[in-house]
């Protein structure tokens, strides 16, 4: 049996004297280890295909179609996570005609890289659009914004990527940078808008009724295996802010600060935080509508990725979630 040095250097071997090999060989070993995460095109792609599948499993639906996404070949072109799944895009007219065009209004058409889906389930159904204006490699990650419209809620999630640091690269973080302050200064502006707009006495009761969330995500060099969502962490806005100059998240000679798994102590998890969104406890309370097209509109001109996603239809119960939960639907 080769040495995986040996193996590696065989192949390398091969790909020199037979390039149109290449391509095969690549195919192969995505099949067996997965698929290998290179290049700036492949990296949005993964991001966008979490964005979607945790669309799905906020909204309650089954998110195991995403594992029959197609990635793009290595520096190939980009491609919606949407345009490569099965079935058939968006109709819109399978949607409240009111609801259906709102979306259309919110999203827009001018996208270069855009797709829409609708999803089923009983008498719910959830409409999810990845929208991209740029090029993979100006773009600066995703957002994904999650409405449901029968409480007239919205999230928003943006992703931040955590690298390999420490000695021996053990460990997992992202540093702070200059766009980290401003998505946080936009974000600020985001809860203070949805603070004037809320009632007195507020629509409804929430853990956390501020919408801004930051998901510090590993950069995987493998695409998770099926249907998996990347691991990561979830904190407010207010908690990172919190967190910043605070002992705990320097590291380093130079004191640096670094979000990771080993500097923040506590933090919510995919499962967590998908079950607190799914049952209410998480989202704005009221009037969600009327400050939903300015943010895409922010997150698309602050050269970000949107994984736009809106539930419509009568809201089930927690009885009920907790039956489809325990069956695995959303697990």
């Amino acid at each position: 049996m080769l040495t995986k040095r040996s193996g590696e250097e065989l192949l390398n071997a091969l790909t020199t004297l037979r390039a149109d090999l290449a391509a095969v060989i690549a195919q192969l070993q995505e099949r067996v280890g997965g698929v290998r995460i290179l290049g700036r095109v492949r990296e949005l792609f993964l991001e966008q295909r979490d964005a979607t599948g945790l669309a799905l499993q906020l909204g309650g639906f089954d998110r195991s179609i995403i594992e029959e996404a197609k990635f793009p070949e290595e520096g190939g072109d980009q491609i919606p996570v949407l345009a490569t799944l099965p079935g058939h895009p968006a109709h819109e007219d399978h949607l409240v005609a009111h609801d259906a065009q709102r979306f259309s209004d919110w999203i827009g058409s001018d996208a270069e890289h855009l797709a829409k889906r609708v999803f089923h389930k009983g008498n719910q159904q959830l409409f999810i659009a990845n929208v991209n204006r740029l090029p993979a490699e100006d773009t600066l990650g995703v957002d994904l914004i999650y409405h449901h419209v029968s409480r007239d809620s919205f999230i928003l999630v943006q992703y931040k990527k955590m690298v390999q640091v420490g000695a021996g690269r053990s460990e997992w973080g992202y540093r702070p940078d200059g766009d980290l302050d401003d998505q946080l200064k936009r974000m600020r502006q985001v809860e203070e808008a949805c603070m004037r707009l809320e009632q007195d006495p507020p629509a409804d009761y929430r853990f956390v009724h501020q919408p801004c969330w930051i998901k510090f995500c590993k950069s995987e060099q493998v695409a998770p295996k099926g249907d998996a969502l990347i691991g990561g962490m979830y904190l407010t806005r207010e908690h990172v802010e919190w967190l910043r100059g605070r002992p705990g998240l320097a590291t380093g000679p130079k004191g640096g600060e670094l979000f990771g798994y080993h500097t923040v102590p506590r933090y919510l998890d995919n499962t967590t935080f998908t079950q607190l969104v799914q049952d209410g406890w998480i989202g704005t309370r009221g009037r969600a509508s009327d400050i939903i097209q300015a943010q895409i509109k922010a997150s698309l001109d602050g050269s970000r990725a949107l994984v736009f996603a809106g539930l419509i239809g009568d809201d089930t119960t927690q009885a009920e979630r907790t039956r489809e939960r325990r069956g695995g639907l959303t697990g």
